[in-house]
């Protein structure tokens, strides 16, 4: 039991480290306490070892085609409805098998490339508070292999950088630095309450390209993460569930002002007491949040300080995990991989299962 409370807590570290970068991306954090409510629930109904909670990957996505926070609010909450079609039919493992494993592998591959992309451009804004962020994040990785510590590691030292690194140590790109820090700092993050919807959002093309890129990412890492989770503990998926549980915890969220909370590998999941361990977590966060405190952490921590967790994500977790499975089949998942990191996982997953469809037909021919 001790062990089950010890991998929540430090797991909470995980949860309110990616939570600040959600507040720095005009999220409400506070909003995100209803949707880990519905999860840490619907994790004792279903006996699910899988938690949902902030996630970098989720929030890069869903902010990536959009500018406008009301468009941005309208992709989390329409990429939510088809996982809880899905999960509440049981439709999701049937549907998962309909894709190539390599094109799921490729598209959350690009999604690890993505995020690599936007920790290097904050190196490029800040390089004394990014550098010693990643420096901190790439060291504490190779020494434990624990993200939570990559997390403490790259926040803190990056946080310490910006703080007192001296005048002639810092570089930073004044130009486009303080617009930016603004933009992604707006008091967005401290709204929250019922969003109204606008259905000429619905239907414009940021919003449904997004939106299908979150479901696209969500379809993929929940397989991804809960056979992961599930083998730790010993127990089977629960795909549906999960799905179902990321779907109505993101719209939960979004209708009051929060991001999207996804799927995540967990330390819960290898603990005695997986099951109590994983609502035990997001039980903590929902407290966490609804109480505010994540955004009163983020003040004191600047946006480029996660600079290392995202750069350890991209290259030494993200990458290494999924490429096995696109070399499974090369040419669908590298076209996946490819189309997904230099535009969304929409169209990368368009891409993949193209190539996928015409390998097919030109197999079936010979």
């Amino acid at each position: 039991m001790i062990e089950a409370i010890i991998a929540a807590v430090g797991m909470c570290a995980d949860g309110v480290a990616e939570g600040m970068y959600a507040v720095r991306h005009r999220f409400s954090a506070r909003a995100a306490g209803f949707g880990y409510a519905i999860g840490a629930l619907l994790t004792w109904f279903y006996g699910a070892v899988t938690p949902i909670t902030f996630t970098v990957e989720s929030i890069t996505v869903a902010t990536r085609t959009a500018q406008s926070r009301p468009q941005i609010m309208h992709i989390v909450i329409l990429s939510a409805i088809p996982s809880i079609i899905l999960g509440l039919l049981g439709l999701y493992s049937s549907f998962i098998e309909i894709l190539d494993e390599a094109v799921i592998g490729g598209i959350i591959a690009g999604v690890g490339i993505i995020l690599t992309e936007v920790g290097a451009g904050y190196i490029k804004e800040k390089p004394h508070t990014a550098g010693f962020s990643t420096a901190g994040g790439v060291v504490a990785y190779l020494l434990t292999g624990n993200l939570v510590w990559v997390i403490v590691a790259s926040v803190v030292l990056g946080t310490l950088a910006e703080r007192h690194a001296p005048e002639s140590f810092r570089k930073e790109n004044d130009g486009g630095e303080d617009g930016e820090e603004k933009e992604d700092g707006d008091d967005g993050g401290n709204r929250f309450g019922r969003i109204k919807l606008n259905t000429k959002d619905w239907i414009s093309r940021p919003v449904l390209i997004g939106a299908f890129s979150l479901f696209a990412l969500r379809t993929g890492a929940v397989v991804s993460y809960d056979t992961v989770n599930s083998n730790l503990a010993g127990v089977e998926p629960h795909l549906d569930g999960v799905t179902l549980m990321a779907g109505l915890g993101s719209l939960a969220s979004a209708l009051m002002g929060g991001g999207p909370i996804e799927t995540t590998p967990a330390p819960m999941a290898a603990t005695p007491d997986p099951v109590f361990s994983t609502a035990l977590f997001m039980a903590l966060m929902a407290g966490i949040t609804l109480l505010g405190l994540v955004k009163r952490v983020g003040e004191y921590v600047p946006l480029q300080a996660i600079a290392g967790f995202l750069v350890v994500l991209g290259i030494f977790v993200i990458l290494p995990q999924q490429l096995p499975q696109v070399v499974e089949n090369p040419l669908p998942g590298a076209a996946a991989l490819a189309v997904t990191a230099l535009s969304n996982p929409f169209y990368g997953i368009l891409a993949g299962e193209a190539v996928a469809l015409v390998m097919g037909f030109g197999i079936a021919s010979l």
